[in-house]
């Protein structure tokens, strides 16, 4: 099944406006995403999609760079709120999923550029604040019959400290089995974004392919988007990109269109890509 994240219409920063025209769209599957103003979500409740929940959502009203890894208290307890209050939506909603982000070794005030290089957490200590977190997200998500999954960080240049993965959270496999050393995998899955791992795999030099293999029975979702191999940059898929051919894998789990700044027929085309690519 094919999602559309309400990240890829172009200015996207009103849902509602953004489901309205997916809606005149005919668009059937919604992945509810990470780049919109706070707003009512009981707005939600006028539209019949077959919704997914991820990461930033519900908007919350005061601006948070969530962070399960965080050693600011506040951030911390403010992201396992919305964490909670993403799942309690997702029973609202009829949602099956919610899917959140890895945490960082320090608590950067932007995403997308290069985070700042004070008060950063020596991996260890991130790793054991990230995994007490996810144990309460995941006994909250198990009462309430709602699955959940992380979505591996991507790194770029920017973000290398002598060449070294210092501030990103479960970029590598070796860390995502060192995750599942702790947790069972019918308890949390992965997002697994093609696109991340295909700009990783560059900037930490391992294998893409066989990421995606050791990933692949832990998956519980995909994220789908284009790009140089070099840089994030959520570009329209085509034919015959990595990222599609990968796609046939991942028939049989939620996979997600997070190709951005797109109007509805780039939007359509997308799909039509995606779709043919897991028939």
């Amino acid at each position: 099944m094919i999602y559309v994240s309400t990240s890829c219409l172009r200015n996207p920063i009103n849902v509602i406006r953004v489901l309205q025209e997916y809606e005149k769209a005919n668009i059937e599957n919604v992945e509810l995403g990470s780049v919109h103003n706070f707003f009512d979500v009981k707005k939600l409740k006028q539209f019949n999609f077959n919704f997914i929940v991820h990461n930033y959502f519900p908007p919350p009203k005061t601006k948070l760079i969530f962070n399960l890894a965080s050693q600011n208290k506040s951030i911390l307890k403010r992201s396992i709120k919305l964490a909670k209050d993403a799942i309690n939506l997702c029973c609202d909603i009829e949602s099956p999923l919610y899917t959140f982000h890895a945490g960082f070794t320090t608590d950067p005030k932007k995403l997308g550029v290069r985070f700042s290089q004070k008060n950063i957490l020596k991996k260890e200590t991130s790793l054991k604040i990230f995994v007490d977190s996810v144990s309460d997200v995941i006994d909250y998500a198990k009462n309430r019959g709602i699955k959940i999954a992380m979505e591996p960080n991507v790194v770029q240049k920017f973000n290398l400290t002598n060449n070294k993965n210092e501030l990103l959270l479960f970029a590598d496999y070796d860390e995502i089995k060192q995750f599942y050393k702790i947790f069972k995998k019918k308890d949390i899955g992965i997002l697994l974004d093609l696109g991340h791992t295909a700009v990783t795999s560059y900037w930490l030099n391992f294998d893409k392919n066989k990421f995606v293999k050791l990933c692949l029975d832990k998956t519980f979702a995909v994220h789908v988007s284009n790009n140089n191999g070099r840089q994030d940059q959520h570009n329209s898929l085509t034919k015959k990109c990595w990222q599609t051919s990968k796609l046939k894998l991942f028939k049989d789990v939620p996979i997600s269109l997070e190709t951005m700044n797109l109007d509805i027929s780039q939007i359509q085309k997308n799909m039509k890509i995606a779709n043919s690519a897991i028939t």
